[in-house]
């Protein structure tokens, strides 16, 4: 599990706590780590999940464009890259391994979810926007961590649940949440109230996906 980086992003996963237990008590995390989890379940979040990583990228690259030097430039930009090498690699090994067909269009929580980052990194300050994206890495990396440590023995998606357990994926993790910091620390108490309101949302929206896959 990626902690804190300092008492700003401590605040953040405080306030975001209540959605993050829930998640982890979901039947999606519980069922994909006692290896009964319903391939429709899978299925449905695999497919949707490569549709995601297609505007995920984007909101990355156009926060990128924003940032306030070439380092978080560069690092954002960095992660537009691997979100879409990481999109093929789903498509190209993945779907195909578990027989699972190519999403056309968005469900409603993948789209809610990918609306809600495409809008804070067009519209909102860019300190907002880092504060969006973060539960994208930070909530789901320990969401996976977590489903990684409980995992089954012979698990059927233990391919799937060894990719949560990358090193570079955790790197990105821990330099995104230190960005993070950084800015939160130097924003003014009204611009933390706003990221602290984006960080928790975008933890709302990585529960409300898995709990649509459950509802398949």
């Amino acid at each position: 599990m990626i902690r804190s980086a300092g008492p700003f992003t401590r605040e953040l996963w405080m306030a975001a706590q209540p959605d993050y237990e829930q998640i982890i008590q979901c039947e999606y995390v519980k069922r994909l780590a006692d290896g009964t989890l319903p391939k429709n379940w899978f299925a449905h979040y695999l497919s949707q999940d490569v549709l995601y990583l297609i505007d995920d990228s984007k909101a990355l690259a156009v926060t990128a464009a924003r940032a306030p030097d070439q380092d978080e430039m560069y690092f954002f930009l960095q992660l537009a890259k691997d979100g879409l090498d990481i999109e093929r690699a789903l498509e190209d090994e993945f779907l195909s391994l578990f027989s699972i067909p190519k999403a056309k269009d968005k469900s409603p929580a993948f789209k809610a979810y990918t609306s809600f980052l495409l809008e804070h990194s067009f519209h909102s300050p860019y300190h907002v926007a880092v504060a969006a994206l973060l539960p994208c890495f930070w909530v789901y990396f320990n969401t996976g961590d977590y489903v990684f440590n409980h995992s089954v023995m012979n698990n059927p998606y233990e391919k799937w649940i060894d990719t949560y357990s990358g090193i570079e994926y955790m790197e990105y993790t821990r330099a995104f949440i230190q960005i993070t910091e950084k800015i939160g620390q130097q924003a003014d108490p009204a611009m933390r109230k706003e990221m602290t309101g984006a960080f928790t949302a975008g933890t709302h929206h990585e529960l409300m996906v898995l709990e649509e896959a459950v509802n398949q």
